[in-house]
């Protein structure tokens, strides 16, 4: 039986590349785990064209380059989908800017999920993936799946990264009990000193108070939380002294087939989504897949 908390709609943001194709394996198999409609799209900006394409432009009667680009990019799309046929999937091109247009596809077609790859140091042409992730982290309203490494089964463990703030509060909670009520779930926090350090006193005693210091919060904010017995019984905690970035990338080492997730917090206007420094840290360091959920989602 499908869970109804769950989004009815997921939308993969590819730029048919060859590391999209992770993305779209995740999207495929969460589609499958959660029934729910898959739309593939890919988006065509509006560029120059270069000599090669404005040569076959003029042998096929088609004088402007993005006509031919979004069929292009059309064939190659259905190409990479059509096979998945034990699932409702649409596959779709657009022309234009490309956060705007995958924004708003998901809001039209009522997507609660955004699936994506990760790319650094391309070329703009080749970045839904790359610089164009962090917008989409920033102002996308549902959360935003980053994939980094090959799916192979539905996520068995969630890592929720923590500040113990009433933001990452909400993201514990719908991380939990709506998106993935049967993975067992480590609720992560990097602690740092709880007072300068003094004369006299060692760094082991230091490091052992801002441990206790963490577990008397982690308790609080637990018990805070609403969350069901039976996520409450699997949850577990992780927490550490040190630089959370790095943490969680050493773990990711260990640990590829982990998700961590993260939250954003609300600003009004026209500020919109704020990631923070170390949440954007987090993202960029974590060697596993990313899950950010926006305070709201």
């Amino acid at each position: 039986m499908s869970n109804p908390a769950v989004p009815r709609h997921i939308l993969l943001a590819t730029d048919l590349s060859s590391r999209s194709d992770r993305a779209l394996d995740r999207a495929v198999l969460t589609a499958r785990q959660w029934q729910a409609r898959l739309i593939a799209l890919t988006v065509v900006e509006n560029e120059p064209i270069d000599a090669a394409t404005s040569v076959l432009a003029r042998a096929t009667g088609h004088i402007g380059g993005a006509h031919l680009r979004k069929a292009r990019a059309e064939r190659r799309l259905r190409a990479d989908v059509l096979g998945e046929t034990d699932l409702p999937l649409m596959p779709m091109v657009e022309q234009g800017p490309v956060t705007e247009t995958v924004l708003t596809v998901a809001n039209a077609e009522d997507c609660g999920l955004i699936v994506t790859g990760v790319a650094r140091n391309e070329a703009l042409s080749r970045v839904v993936l790359g610089s164009t992730v962090d917008a989409l982290v920033r102002r996308s309203t549902v959360p935003l799946l980053v994939v980094r490494n090959r799916a192979r089964v539905p996520y068995r463990h969630v890592i929720v990264a923590s500040d113990f703030s009433e933001s990452s509060r909400h993201t514990l909670q719908r991380t939990a009990t709506d998106l993935f009520p049967d993975a067992d779930i480590t609720l992560f926090h990097a602690f740092g000193n709880p007072y300068p350090a003094i004369g006299g006193v060692d760094q082991t005693k230091i490091r052992a108070d801002g441990l206790a210091q963490a577990e008397r919060e982690a308790e609080a904010f637990i018990q805070a939380c609403e969350l069901p017995e039976s996520t409450r019984a699997r949850l577990r905690t992780w927490l550490e002294h040190g630089d959370p970035g790095m943490l969680l990338n050493a773990h990711g080492q260990e640990h590829p087939d982990d998700l961590v997730v993260l939250g954003t917090r609300q600003r009004g206007g026209v500020l919109g989504l704020l990631l923070g420094s170390v949440a954007q840290r987090l993202l960029e360091l974590a060697e596993n897949d990313v899950l950010v959920v926006p305070n709201g989602a």
